[in-house]
């Protein structure tokens, strides 16, 4: 069977040449978006649409994959319906662009399209926004569109890695060994795409989009088929034990016949299964579910009571604070291209930064698990990722301009928030729900991040450059603060002793 870590291995390559660090970049030179609320609307927009189903997709491929005997199959088609979506809204970006183009043509009134200005220009104007509004609506939507896509492949990724973990009978907290395959990815990509964006363009990006979800598309199949029994060896091994003569028990030792009975009655069950649909990942099937196979729905107030159960304060405390990490990660996760570029860097060191920051991710999420059970607890994890964010973003904040190179210093720092915070949530958010709905829980954790990112994003359409660095700063010391006050009125006290010895006295 194949490891998770090829799906993550290829949908991170997805996602950074489908924009990924450079989304910002791409909205501001290829659609166009001149103006800071622009491109922070945008983000906004898109995690907000990602937020809204996120954790609805989440419900659907748990059901899917209950529907289809839980051989990976109904995660993985709601995977590449979402990726399908995500692209269609990429390329569809394309028209907008090509109608601005034909618009400047025709009217010739210098700046009054934008699209007359050069990629590499910086002299936008200031008193009218680039795109008219009903170009601006559309391009939104596509953002709005592409987001919902994406919230049909992460989440679900995560369940699905968490939920093979499982019936493999391993430790869920080896879910970093695999992840870290995603960074990998991530960094090798996004090394790669900068020159490939220095040197082509901004519309390099519709290319890449195709041939990394052609490659995501063949890896899904392999992954399906490799995950589901040979139908074939099936058949003979039914036909080699039917052909025993089971009459003759006495001749055969008793761990022969067990593991004849055992391989008959497996095999049937697997027909049963697959009998009502092709054995191929991309057939439609019938909605053959049984009703012990129907699941209650993870609803708000169950997900609630599960909170409330026990330890209240704590679990409180901690959305609160990876809510309030998320708002700082919004920006330096997709608008922090744009600073670099304030600070005079190119896209090639952009994309070098991602891979800095990389090389850090690789061991932490490797060694995830040691660490987890170093620190004690994921509590203490996501203190030391919160600290690792103030210090890098307060570091960038203090860099003059002509002096880019100076990120790569703090870029390490990334890689331990990342790493951290990612393995700790995941940790927690799964010991929250019932097993069962892996992916449900994933599809929680990601509302968590897109609305502490839609929140961040909302901040910076407001403050630019080095001040937003530090606000981000002070909002993720009172996230943090507060997890360490929770934390601290929910471990056990020691209790006083009645009568101490020197009351006796």
């Amino acid at each position: 069977m194949m490891r998770p870590r090829v799906l993550y291995f290829a949908v991170f390559v997805f996602f950074s040449l489908s924009g990924g660090r450079f989304t910002a970049t791409f909205l501001e030179h290829e659609l166009r978006f001149t103006e800071s609320w622009m491109v922070s609307g945008a983000m906004a927009v898109e995690l907000l649409s990602s937020t809204l189903f996120s954790s609805w997709l989440g419900g659907v491929a748990d059901s899917w994959e209950a529907s289809k005997g839980g051989k990976n199959k109904g995660r993985l088609l709601v995977m590449t319906f979402g990726m399908l979506l995500s692209t269609i809204a990429t390329l569809l970006h394309s028209l907008g662009s090509a109608w601005m183009h034909l618009n400047t043509e025709h009217t010739g009134n210098g700046f009054s399209n934008i699209s007359e200005i050069s990629v590499n220009s910086t002299d936008y104007p200031s008193s009218q926004p680039s795109v008219s509004m009903p170009i601006l609506a559309y391009h939104l939507f596509l953002r709005a569109l592409f987001a919902m896509g994406k919230a049909g492949i992460m989440p679900v990724l995560d369940g699905l890695t968490l939920a093979q973990l499982e019936r493999e009978g391993r430790d869920r907290q080896e879910y970093g060994k695999e992840r870290v395959y995603g960074a990998v990815s991530w960094g090798i990509a996004h090394i790669l795409f900068g020159p490939a964006i220095d040197f082509f363009g901004y519309k390099t990006l519709y290319a890449t989009i195709i041939l990394s979800f052609t490659g995501c598309m063949i890896t899904f199949y392999l992954y399906a088929k490799a995950s589901s029994p040979n139908s074939n060896e099936y058949i003979g091994v039914i036909e080699v034990a039917d052909s025993v003569d089971l009459a003759d028990e006495k001749k055969c030792s008793e761990e022969v016949i067990a593991a004849i009975k055992q391989t008959q009655k497996e095999t049937r069950e697997y027909q049963s299964i697959t009998s009502s649909e092709e054995d191929d990942f991309f057939g439609n099937g019938a909605d053959s579910a049984n009703d012990e196979n129907s699941k209650e729905k993870l609803t708000l107030s169950l997900i609630t009571s599960l909170l409330l159960e026990k330890a209240p304060i704590l679990n409180v405390s901690y959305i609160i604070c990876l809510f309030s990490l998320y708002i700082g990660m919004s920006v330096v996760e997709s608008l922090i291209f744009l600073y670099f570029e304030f600070l005079g860097g190119s896209n090639t060191m952009c994309g070098f930064t991602v891979s800095v920051t990389v090389l850090f991710e690789l061991p932490l999420f490797h060694f995830a698990p040691d660490v987890l059970k170093w620190l004690g607890s994921p509590v203490s994890m996501l203190q030391w990722g919160c600290l690792a964010y103030i210090v890098r973003v307060i570091g960038y904040s203090l860099i003059p301009q002509s002096h880019p190179y100076w990120v790569l210093i703090l870029e390490p720092l990334h890689g331990i928030t990342i790493a951290f915070a990612l393995t700790s949530s995941v940790a927690v958010v799964d010991s929250w729900v019932p097993k069962g709905y892996e992916a449900s829980g994933q599809g929680l954790l990601s509302m968590i991040r897109g609305l502490g990112m839609f929140v961040g994003f909302c901040v910076a359409g407001y403050i630019d450059d080095r001040t937003l660095y530090r606000v981000l700063a002070a909002i993720v010391t009172v996230g943090v603060s507060i997890l360490g006050i929770g934390r601290y009125y929910s471990t056990p006290k020691p209790k006083k002793e009645l009568f101490s010895y020197t009351a006796i006295r």
